[in-house]
């Protein structure tokens, strides 16, 4: 069922405002903005439409923030965060959304539109996801010194886990997938080997593995920390590590089937 946009003549002002506020801080945290960045954005926004107070609080899995409008009107909502990704298209977007609402604080109702509009947008196509992840993964095998060999297999499995992030169940979570990707990874690595291919198990492995790392969520993590947020720099900082054991559990797993072949 389509969700229409409110109308300022429903919610109380200071309730839209914020509401609003936090669809676009709840946009940027789901796609890999910094705790800082998040907080920073929200309370521009209502600084910008007038509030005389506001105060935001958010790790990476909830965002709670209060106003209040000069007239004495309060809101004071709360947000769930059940999935967080990287997105930089999309934060990007959300960024240039925030600036320009800052800028021309139009009404509610506009702001309220744009935000809809941008919900719409589609993101990139099936088809370039799959060529993107199946071309860096092939670029990475090479670059760690692989042959032709070992980048045209580390390309099919590129393909692979992009499918696996894209048609998993929605109930599975990252780290699934992420235990899921490596496996099949070091599976298909080692039954090249075994079907007499000429290739080395060792380069596809590292190749396929390398967009599985969370380097751009450990940098995140460490932006936090350094900007004071120790607690959500903490939490994204483990997040991390376990997403990096995840893919060291696949590969255990994967290995063990093929009996340590690889």
């Amino acid at each position: 069922m389509e969700i229409k946009p409110r109308t300022a003549d429903t919610d109380i002002y200071a309730e839209y405002l914020l509401c609003l506020a936090l669809d676009v801080g709840e946009g940027m945290l789901k796609n890999g903005g910094e705790i800082s960045r998040v907080e920073d954005t929200i309370e521009r926004i209502c600084k910008a439409y007038g509030a005389a107070h506001i105060e935001v609080f958010s790790i990476i899995s909830f965002i709670s923030a209060a106003v209040r409008m000069p007239d004495g009107s309060y809101s004071s909502q709360l947000r769930r965060i059940k999935s967080t990704g990287t997105n930089l298209n999309t934060l990007e977007r959300l960024n240039a959304l925030s600036r320009e609402i800052c800028k021309t604080t139009p009404s509610l109702e506009e702001f309220d539109r744009k935000i809809h509009e941008m919900k719409k947008t589609p993101p990139y196509p099936i088809y370039v996801r799959i060529a993107a992840s199946s071309a860096a993964v092939g670029g990475f095998a090479l670059f760690f010194g692989g042959n032709v060999f070992d980048a045209i297999i580390a390309m099919l499995i590129g393909a692979i886990i992009c499918f696996v992030d894209i048609y998993s169940p929605s109930k599975l979570n990252s780290m699934a997938k992420t235990v899921i990707s490596s496996f099949l990874a070091t599976v298909i690595a080692g039954l090249s080997v075994r079907i007499g291919i000429n290739s080395n198990p060792d380069f596809i492995i590292i190749g396929s593995i390398m967009i599985l790392v969370p380097g751009l969520a450990f940098g995140t993590a460490l932006r936090d920390l350094l900007c004071g947020d120790l607690l959500a720099g903490s939490l994204k900082t483990l997040q991390a590590c376990l997403g990096a054991l995840m893919i060291a559990f696949g590969y255990m797993l994967g290995s063990a089937v093929l009996g340590g072949a690889v």
